[in-house]
């Protein structure tokens, strides 16, 4: 009995599997190389019109009528504003009726002066008071035509500060304007970096909502640091972009020299949740290895960790490629 228990239970053993061999795949290769890259300064600032304003009332006088409201695009010499100067149109009159009455006393005495019934004195104090009545009528009627507020140059209206019925004058703004053709982005750089730029440095640059890199360049350069900051002001020059805006947050890159990195081509990485993976090549043989990865630019990624210069790894690995399989030339 013992006999047969015994040769059944031999019989019920069951064989391993023996794993069937990886056939080989043809693979595009790479060879990781490390190399320098410059390293960069990130400096953030704001991004300004190159050119602004407050409007303001050459005269004072009652705004009469409020031409441009926030958000209009004006042309340099457009009308924004009118004031109510009726004291002013009065006093023309009046400089208007005194200029002809010294143009009339100056006919006289000239026709007086023949006959010699006046002294020559008396025709210059004439000549002269129809001068000053001239001069008198040349700036009451400068001071009529200032009580049109005007655009100083092509631009747009970003604020309004005072109503129909306020009191303009010349110490108080009306509207606040920008020329939003011609940003720049305004930085504050530290001492140790200030003594590098120079006026017509190019710099890369981002804006926050402008959906691309930009270059700026240095057209102000602050020849002395701010005594609370200990930073200089630096003006960068950005081109014309629609998607740019004054306001907008942006960083410049500033160089700071150069550091070792090594970069693979992105599409060697394999991401598998929150890992990410390539392929290395040794002796013919896949082999899967994490690496840490930084920033992605141009097609590239950083290696942080991982690999090391001289490794080959695969390039563009196809999802059926395993770990440990054998791999040919393409």
């Amino acid at each position: 009995m013992l006999a047969g228990l015994f040769l059944v239970g031999c019989g019920s053993e069951e064989t391993p599997a023996v794993p069937e061999a990886l056939a080989p795949v043809a693979v595009s290769r790479h060879l990781v190389e490390s190399r320098r890259l410059p390293v960069f300064e990130e400096v953030v600032g704001t991004v300004r019109p190159r050119k602004e304003a407050q409007v303001t009332a050459k005269v004072t006088g009652r705004l009469l009528e409020m031409k441009a409201i926030p958000g209009m695009k004006v042309k340099a010499g457009e009308a924004l504003a009118k004031l109510d100067v009726g004291e002013l149109d009065a006093a023309l009159v009046r400089a208007e009726a005194a200029l002809e009455q010294a143009g009339r006393d100056v006919a006289r005495f000239r026709s007086l002066r023949e006959s010699g019934a006046v002294a020559v004195a008396d025709l210059e104090q004439a000549e002269a008071r129809e001068r000053m009545a001239a001069a008198t009528v040349a700036e009451t009627k400068t001071m009529v035509e200032n009580a049109s507020v005007t655009a100083p140059f092509d631009g747009t209206v970003t604020r309004k500060y005072l109503e129909p019925g306020d009191l303009a004058s010349p110490e108080r703004a009306i509207f606040a304007m920008e020329d939003s053709s011609l940003l720049r982005l305004e930085i504050h750089v530290a001492e140790a970096m200030a003594g590098s730029l120079a006026i017509g440095s190019k710099f890369r640059v981002e804006v926050g909502g402008a959906g691309a890199e930009i270059e700026g360049v240095v057209s102000e350069l602050s020849p002395s640091a701010d005594v609370g900051s200990r930073t200089f002001l630096v003006k960068l020059d950005l081109p014309a972009l629609e998607t740019l805006r004054a306001g907008q947050f942006g960083r410049a890159f500033l160089p700071r020299g150069e550091r070792p990195a090594i970069l693979v081509p992105s599409d060697a990485l394999i991401s598998r949740g929150q890992m990410d993976y390539v392929f290395v090549v040794a002796e013919n043989t896949a082999r899967l290895r994490i690496v840490s990865t930084g920033t992605k630019r141009e097609g590239l990624t950083e290696i942080l960790a991982g690999l090391d210069g001289g490794e080959t790894i695969v390039l563009s690995p196809a999802a059926t490629l395993r770990d440990g399989q054998p791999v040919t030339a393409p």
